[in-house]
């Protein structure tokens, strides 16, 4: 048996979207553990991961462990059990895009107000970008935390990437103003 071969085209789909997700979690969540100064740990995402490694335990279980369940029960459970594990998984990376967000900002301006707005000034060409950047990604998390919902459409699957990977857009500018600012500033 083929760990995914014998999914149907949608448990296909659903496990692709999964496997995005997790990839871009899991690089995050290594990038907040390293940049979190204080070493703090966040631990909802990884109870999160748990979670879904359950749901999807459960995938296979049933087609390992005996049972009385025929064809179509076991489809509909596996079914359920994937829904389930994206769900986990979907909401792992937006805690972890949360917890990084406000670690990167709150760095951010913890040294550009260090350094100070005439050094600041002298050192970033563009430093009323950097300052509207930092002003305006509250209002972009809070966009994105507002529309997030796993269940809202149909085409959930589109429409779940696309929030994402608006979120990942985010975060790697923030991840590139941080290094920025530590070369600029010699940090």
């Amino acid at each position: 048996m083929s760990l995914v071969s014998d999914f149907d085209s949608r448990e296909k789909n659903l496990i692709e979207q999964m496997v995005s997700v997790h990839l871009y979690t899991k690089k995050y969540l290594l990038v907040a553990e390293e940049v979190a100064e204080q070493g703090e740990l966040f631990l909802q995402p990884l109870k999160e991961h748990r979670d879904a490694f359950d749901h999807l335990m459960r995938c296979y279980s049933i087609y390992v462990i005996e049972n009385n369940l025929d064809d179509e029960k076991k489809a509909d459970y596996v079914a359920k059990n994937l829904d389930k594990a994206f769900g986990h998984v979907y909401r792992a990376f937006f805690d972890t895009a949360d917890w990084l967000t406000y670690i990167l900002r709150k760095w951010i301006r913890c040294k550009l107000i260090e350094a100070g707005n005439e050094i600041c000034m002298q050192k970033f060409d563009d430093y009323d970008k950097i300052k509207k950047l930092i002003n305006d990604v509250p209002i972009k998390v809070a966009k994105l935390r507002e529309s997030k919902d796993v269940a809202k459409s149909d085409d959930k699957e589109d429409n779940i990437i696309k929030e994402i990977k608006e979120y990942v857009t985010l975060l790697d500018n923030l991840i590139d103003l941080r290094k920025r600012i530590c070369v600029v500033l010699g940090l």
